[in-house]
């Protein structure tokens, strides 16, 4: 089933928040199977999701290993075309395949 849930973040996403919280993610991120790569924005600093593995744990878990290699859980809400998180400082974070 993880497989399976793997392959629907396949593609490019871009974050459509704006919100100061959501600097820290990239602009746009491209996820592979079992690995993804954060593109920075223009004048954007550093990114909390650079390069590194992620998992699917299930439709609403999602396991990242951030720019520290710290394998963080985030609670997703994934669909065909988009999809958010919650960071653990509250901050909501949404992206849109491009």
């Amino acid at each position: 089933m993880a497989d399976k849930l793997g392959q629907s973040m396949v593609g490019t996403w871009t974050k459509t928040t704006a919100a100061a919280c959501a600097d820290k993610y990239p602009a746009s991120l491209t996820f592979s199977t079992g690995t993804y790569r954060g593109l920075r924005g223009e004048g954007q600093g550093m990114v909390w999701w650079d390069a590194g593995i992620y998992r699917l744990e299930d439709a609403k878990t999602l396991v990242v290993g951030t720019a520290n290699d710290e394998l963080v859980t985030y609670h997703i809400s994934l669909e065909a075309d988009r999809f958010e998180f919650t960071d653990s400082e509250g901050c909501l974070v949404t992206y849109r395949r491009a």
